[in-house]
Protein backbone atom coordinates (compact mmCIF):
# COMPACT_ATOMS: atom_id res chain seq x y z
CA UNK A 1 0.00 0.00 0.00
CA UNK A 2 1.12 3.48 -0.98
CA UNK A 3 3.03 5.24 1.94
CA UNK A 4 0.24 8.20 1.37
CA UNK A 5 -2.92 5.94 2.34
CA UNK A 6 -3.27 5.07 5.93
CA UNK A 7 -6.04 1.89 6.45
CA UNK A 8 -8.43 3.49 9.13
CA UNK A 9 -9.73 6.99 9.11
CA UNK A 10 -8.83 8.74 11.94
CA UNK A 11 -12.33 11.08 13.35
CA UNK A 12 -13.87 13.25 16.10
CA UNK A 13 -17.13 13.03 17.34
CA UNK A 14 -19.31 14.96 20.15
CA UNK A 15 -22.64 14.93 21.53
CA UNK A 16 -24.37 17.49 23.87
CA UNK A 17 -28.32 17.68 25.64
CA UNK A 18 -28.30 21.44 24.01
CA UNK A 19 -29.68 24.69 25.99
CA UNK A 20 -33.08 23.24 26.04
CA UNK A 21 -33.92 19.49 26.29
CA UNK A 22 -33.44 17.40 29.62
CA UNK A 23 -32.47 14.19 28.09
CA UNK A 24 -30.21 13.54 24.99
CA UNK A 25 -31.78 11.02 22.38
CA UNK A 26 -29.11 11.34 19.86
CA UNK A 27 -27.18 8.03 19.39
CA UNK A 28 -23.17 7.98 17.75
CA UNK A 29 -21.38 4.96 16.85
CA UNK A 30 -17.66 5.42 15.62
CA UNK A 31 -15.53 1.98 14.46
CA UNK A 32 -12.86 2.03 12.19
CA UNK A 33 -15.16 1.95 8.59
CA UNK A 34 -18.32 2.89 9.91
CA UNK A 35 -19.53 5.90 11.42
CA UNK A 36 -23.35 7.13 12.28
CA UNK A 37 -25.29 9.59 13.83
CA UNK A 38 -29.41 8.66 15.06
CA UNK A 39 -32.12 11.10 15.97
CA UNK A 40 -34.23 9.70 18.03
CA UNK A 41 -37.92 10.91 18.43
CA UNK A 42 -41.12 10.04 20.02
CA UNK A 43 -40.95 11.90 23.50
CA UNK A 44 -39.46 10.86 27.22
CA UNK A 45 -37.13 8.04 26.57
CA UNK A 46 -38.47 6.67 23.53
CA UNK A 47 -36.31 8.44 20.96
CA UNK A 48 -33.28 7.56 23.08
CA UNK A 49 -34.34 3.65 22.95
CA UNK A 50 -35.20 4.14 19.03
CA UNK A 51 -31.59 5.66 18.17
CA UNK A 52 -30.21 3.17 20.44
CA UNK A 53 -31.73 0.13 18.47
CA UNK A 54 -31.08 1.75 15.29
CA UNK A 55 -27.52 2.70 16.22
CA UNK A 56 -26.43 -1.28 17.58
CA UNK A 57 -28.55 -3.07 14.63
CA UNK A 58 -26.73 -1.48 12.38
CA UNK A 59 -23.42 -2.20 13.86
CA UNK A 60 -24.23 -5.46 14.62
CA UNK A 61 -26.02 -6.16 10.78
CA UNK A 62 -23.03 -4.26 8.99
CA UNK A 63 -20.28 -5.81 10.47
CA UNK A 64 -21.96 -9.20 9.82
CA UNK A 65 -22.44 -8.30 5.66
CA UNK A 66 -21.06 -5.33 5.07
CA UNK A 67 -24.49 -3.86 3.69
CA UNK A 68 -25.34 -0.57 4.65
CA UNK A 69 -28.23 -0.12 2.97
CA UNK A 70 -29.91 -3.80 4.35
CA UNK A 71 -28.61 -2.72 7.51
CA UNK A 72 -30.46 0.01 7.61
CA UNK A 73 -33.53 -1.81 6.70
CA UNK A 74 -33.28 -4.25 9.25
CA UNK A 75 -33.00 -1.37 11.81
CA UNK A 76 -36.18 -0.02 10.50
CA UNK A 77 -38.60 -3.40 10.88
CA UNK A 78 -36.36 -3.77 14.59
CA UNK A 79 -37.81 -0.36 15.70
CA UNK A 80 -41.43 -0.86 13.95
CA UNK A 81 -41.66 -3.94 15.78
CA UNK A 82 -40.40 -2.93 19.66
CA UNK A 83 -42.62 0.17 18.59
CA UNK A 84 -45.74 -1.68 18.29
CA UNK A 85 -45.34 -3.98 21.53
CA UNK A 86 -46.23 -1.38 24.27
CA UNK A 87 -47.76 2.15 24.33
CA UNK A 88 -44.47 3.37 26.16
CA UNK A 89 -42.28 3.20 22.50
CA UNK A 90 -45.29 3.13 20.41
CA UNK A 91 -44.67 5.74 17.72
CA UNK A 92 -41.11 5.78 18.23
CA UNK A 93 -38.39 6.63 15.68
CA UNK A 94 -35.16 7.83 14.61
CA UNK A 95 -33.76 9.50 11.80
CA UNK A 96 -30.27 8.27 10.68
CA UNK A 97 -26.93 8.98 8.70
CA UNK A 98 -24.23 6.70 8.35
CA UNK A 99 -20.68 6.51 6.56
CA UNK A 100 -18.49 3.38 5.47
CA UNK A 101 -15.15 3.51 4.33
CA UNK A 102 -13.15 1.16 1.94
CA UNK A 103 -10.01 3.40 2.10
CA UNK A 104 -10.39 4.50 -0.97
CA UNK A 105 -13.87 4.92 -1.58
CA UNK A 106 -17.27 6.13 0.49
CA UNK A 107 -20.43 5.39 1.02
CA UNK A 108 -23.30 7.61 2.23
CA UNK A 109 -26.63 6.58 3.89
CA UNK A 110 -29.58 8.11 5.28
CA UNK A 111 -33.55 8.27 6.08
CA UNK A 112 -34.28 11.75 7.50
CA UNK A 113 -32.90 14.79 7.92
CA UNK A 114 -30.10 13.68 9.67
CA UNK A 115 -27.23 15.58 7.42
CA UNK A 116 -23.91 14.54 5.56
CA UNK A 117 -21.32 17.40 4.42
CA UNK A 118 -18.13 16.94 2.43
CA UNK A 119 -15.76 19.87 3.43
CA UNK A 120 -12.78 19.67 1.50
CA UNK A 121 -9.54 21.71 2.82
CA UNK A 122 -7.86 22.40 -0.39
CA UNK A 123 -10.64 23.84 -1.88
CA UNK A 124 -12.29 26.02 1.10
CA UNK A 125 -15.80 24.23 0.54
CA UNK A 126 -18.45 22.31 2.36
CA UNK A 127 -20.98 21.16 0.28
CA UNK A 128 -24.39 18.75 1.29
CA UNK A 129 -24.15 15.22 0.13
CA UNK A 130 -27.18 13.85 1.55
CA UNK A 131 -31.06 15.70 0.89
CA UNK A 132 -33.21 15.71 3.60
CA UNK A 133 -36.08 13.73 3.27
CA UNK A 134 -38.60 16.31 4.68
CA UNK A 135 -41.83 18.44 3.75
CA UNK A 136 -40.09 21.35 2.61
CA UNK A 137 -37.39 19.40 0.16
CA UNK A 138 -40.19 18.45 -1.67
CA UNK A 139 -42.20 21.22 -1.42
CA UNK A 140 -38.63 23.01 -3.23
CA UNK A 141 -38.14 20.22 -5.74
CA UNK A 142 -41.92 20.69 -7.02
CA UNK A 143 -41.16 24.68 -7.47
CA UNK A 144 -43.54 25.29 -5.20
CA UNK A 145 -41.77 27.70 -2.62
CA UNK A 146 -38.01 28.74 -2.67
CA UNK A 147 -34.98 27.97 -0.53
CA UNK A 148 -35.19 31.24 1.16
CA UNK A 149 -38.83 30.05 1.79
CA UNK A 150 -38.02 27.23 3.00
CA UNK A 151 -36.30 28.61 5.71
CA UNK A 152 -38.87 30.01 7.66
CA UNK A 153 -41.71 27.36 6.61
CA UNK A 154 -44.01 26.97 9.59
CA UNK A 155 -43.20 22.58 8.71
CA UNK A 156 -39.65 23.01 8.27
CA UNK A 157 -39.38 20.39 10.59
CA UNK A 158 -41.56 17.98 9.43
CA UNK A 159 -39.65 14.93 7.99
CA UNK A 160 -41.71 12.73 5.36
CA UNK A 161 -39.54 8.98 6.48
CA UNK A 162 -37.72 8.00 9.73
CA UNK A 163 -37.00 4.68 10.66
CA UNK A 164 -39.29 2.71 13.23
CA UNK A 165 -42.36 4.82 11.23
CA UNK A 166 -45.79 2.58 11.87
CA UNK A 167 -46.87 4.32 8.65
CA UNK A 168 -44.23 2.90 6.54
CA UNK A 169 -43.59 -0.35 5.71
CA UNK A 170 -40.11 -0.24 3.76
CA UNK A 171 -38.05 2.70 4.36
CA UNK A 172 -36.24 4.47 1.25
CA UNK A 173 -32.63 4.06 1.95
CA UNK A 174 -31.07 7.09 -0.17
CA UNK A 175 -27.10 6.69 -0.77
CA UNK A 176 -24.39 8.77 -2.09
CA UNK A 177 -20.85 6.96 -3.00
CA UNK A 178 -17.29 9.04 -3.25
CA UNK A 179 -13.85 8.38 -3.95
CA UNK A 180 -11.65 10.25 -0.99
CA UNK A 181 -8.97 12.93 -2.03
CA UNK A 182 -6.74 14.28 0.23
CA UNK A 183 -7.63 17.46 3.03
CA UNK A 184 -11.37 16.02 2.54
CA UNK A 185 -13.54 15.34 5.76
CA UNK A 186 -17.10 13.72 5.74
CA UNK A 187 -19.41 15.76 8.74
CA UNK A 188 -22.30 13.70 10.32
CA UNK A 189 -24.53 16.00 12.16
CA UNK A 190 -27.96 15.70 13.83
CA UNK A 191 -30.32 18.65 12.89
CA UNK A 192 -29.89 20.50 16.30
CA UNK A 193 -26.76 21.46 14.68
CA UNK A 194 -28.26 22.76 10.94
CA UNK A 195 -31.54 24.16 12.83
CA UNK A 196 -29.09 26.83 14.49
CA UNK A 197 -26.47 26.85 12.10
CA UNK A 198 -26.41 28.00 8.27
CA UNK A 199 -24.08 26.11 5.98
CA UNK A 200 -21.60 29.53 5.96
CA UNK A 201 -21.11 29.45 9.63
CA UNK A 202 -20.02 25.64 9.83
CA UNK A 203 -17.66 26.04 6.93
CA UNK A 204 -16.64 29.15 9.09
CA UNK A 205 -15.76 26.90 11.61
CA UNK A 206 -14.13 24.42 9.96
CA UNK A 207 -11.48 26.41 8.39
CA UNK A 208 -10.08 27.71 11.46
CA UNK A 209 -6.71 26.49 12.83
CA UNK A 210 -8.35 23.85 15.41
CA UNK A 211 -7.80 20.18 15.87
CA UNK A 212 -11.10 18.09 14.55
CA UNK A 213 -12.30 17.86 18.24
CA UNK A 214 -11.93 21.52 19.01
CA UNK A 215 -14.15 22.09 15.65
CA UNK A 216 -16.44 20.17 16.89
CA UNK A 217 -16.78 21.69 20.37
CA UNK A 218 -16.90 25.11 18.89
CA UNK A 219 -20.01 24.33 16.36
CA UNK A 220 -21.68 23.27 19.73
CA UNK A 221 -20.72 26.03 21.39
CA UNK A 222 -22.22 28.08 18.46
CA UNK A 223 -25.50 26.14 18.24
CA UNK A 224 -26.18 26.23 21.88
CA UNK A 225 -25.30 30.56 21.58
CA UNK A 226 -28.36 31.12 19.48
CA UNK A 227 -30.94 28.50 20.99
CA UNK A 228 -29.73 24.87 21.43
CA UNK A 229 -33.01 23.90 21.33
CA UNK A 230 -32.23 20.66 19.96
CA UNK A 231 -29.82 17.88 21.09
CA UNK A 232 -26.23 18.74 18.59
CA UNK A 233 -24.27 15.77 17.66
CA UNK A 234 -21.36 15.78 15.31
CA UNK A 235 -18.98 13.08 13.48
CA UNK A 236 -15.97 14.04 11.69
CA UNK A 237 -14.15 12.05 9.79
CA UNK A 238 -11.10 12.57 8.01
CA UNK A 239 -10.02 11.07 4.57
CA UNK A 240 -7.13 8.29 4.69
CA UNK A 241 -5.54 9.73 1.89
CA UNK A 242 -3.42 11.70 3.73
CA UNK A 243 -1.55 13.33 0.60
CA UNK A 244 -1.82 13.24 -3.49
CA UNK A 245 0.66 11.08 -5.05
CA UNK A 246 4.01 12.26 -6.12
CA UNK A 247 4.61 11.73 -9.83
CA UNK A 248 7.22 9.30 -8.93
CA UNK A 249 4.43 7.45 -6.86
CA UNK A 250 2.26 7.88 -9.86
CA UNK A 251 5.00 5.76 -12.26
CA UNK A 252 5.69 3.42 -9.15
CA UNK A 253 2.49 2.15 -9.06
CA UNK A 254 1.58 1.83 -13.17
CA UNK A 255 4.68 0.01 -13.08
CA UNK A 256 3.94 -2.17 -10.57
CA UNK A 257 0.00 -3.22 -11.85
CA UNK A 258 1.75 -3.98 -15.69
CA UNK A 259 4.09 -6.11 -14.36
CA UNK A 260 1.53 -7.66 -12.41
CA UNK A 261 -0.71 -8.18 -15.27
CA UNK A 262 2.46 -9.77 -17.54
CA UNK A 263 2.91 -12.61 -14.67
Amino acid sequence: MDTNVQNISSFAQITDVGSVRELNEDSLYCSGNLWLVADGMGGHACGEVASQLASDTIAEEFSRTGKLTEAIELAHHRIMEAGSKGSDQYGMGTTIVAVTSDILDYEVAWVGDSRAYLWDENKRRLSQVSEDHSLVVRLMKSGLISATDALKHPQRHMITQCLGSLEIETVSVDTVKGRWLAGQQLLLCSDGLTDELTDEKIAAVLKQDLDNQEKLATLVDEAKAVGGKDNISIILVDSPIKSEPTVIERLKSGFCALFNRNN
